[in-house]
C-alpha cells in the first residue's frame, strides 16, 4: 500500500469527523476552544485506535462489529442530532449540553464517528499496510479535520440570529447516523 493511498484513506476517515465538528461548532451557545481541541483529540485517538483494534482483530470480529456497530453508531448520532434539534426548538437541556460539549457528548461523538475506521483496520491488515503510519496518518487527520470543522461551524454561526445553525448541526448529524445504517 503507497503512502498517498494511505492518506488519502485517512482523509476519508476523516471527513465524520469534520462534519461532527462543523455541527459542534455551529451549536450558537459559546463551546469553548479548550472543549473542541478536546474533542479533536479524541477523534484522533479513537480514529486511530479503532484503526490498530480492527487491525489486530482482523476478521473474527469483522462480522460481529459490522453487525452490531453500525447500528449502535447509527443510533447514537440520531439520538444526539434530535437533542440537538429539540434543544434549538424547545430550550433546555440540549442547548445546555451543546454548550458545554460535555466528556459524555465527546466520547459518544468519538465513538460513533470511529466505528468504520474498525474496518479499515481489518483492511489493512490484509493488504500489509505500514500501520504506524497508517494509524498515525488517521490520528492525525482526524484531529486536524475536528479543530477545521469546529472553526468552520463556529464562524458559520455568528452569522445567524436564530436557532438555525443547532438545528442544522442536529440534522448533520442524523444525516450522518442514517448515511452510517445504509
Amino acid at each position: 500500500m503507497t503512502t498517498l493511498e494511505i492518506i488519502i484513506i485517512a482523509i476519508v476517515e476523516a471527513m465524520d469527523c469534520f462534519a461532527v465538528a462543523i455541527s459542534t461548532g455551529l451549536c450558537k451557545s459559546g463551546i469553548k476552544r479548550s472543549r473542541a481541541v478536546l474533542q479533536a483529540i479524541s477523534f484522533g485517538f479513537f480514529q486511530g485506535g479503532m484503526t490498530l483494534l480492527g487491525y489486530f482483530l482482523g476478521s473474527f470480529a469483522e462480522r460481529w462489529f459490522n453487525a452490531v456497530g453500525t447500528p449502535i453508531a447509527c443510533a447514537i448520532l440520531c439520538i444526539l442530532g434530535s437533542r440537538m434539534i429539540w434543544g434549538a426548538i424547545r430550550g433546555g437541556e440540549a442547548t445546555a449540553s451543546c454548550a458545554h460539549l460535555s466528556l459524555m457528548n465527546i466520547l459518544l461523538l468519538s465513538v460513533a464517528t470511529s466505528i468504520d475506521a474498525f474496518a479499515v483496520g481489518i483492511s489493512f491488515a490484509f493488504l500489509n499496510a505500514n500501520m504506524v503510519f497508517a494509524t498515525s496518518a488517521i490520528a492525525i487527520a482526524s484531529f486536524v479535520m475536528g479543530v477545521l470543522g469546529f472553526e468552520i461551524g463556529r464562524h458559520a454561526s455568528k452569522r445567524f440570529k436564530t436557532k438555525i445553525p443547532e438545528i442544522i448541526a442536529g440534522i448533520i448529524l442524523i444525516a450522518i447516523g442514517v448515511k452510517m445504517f445504509v
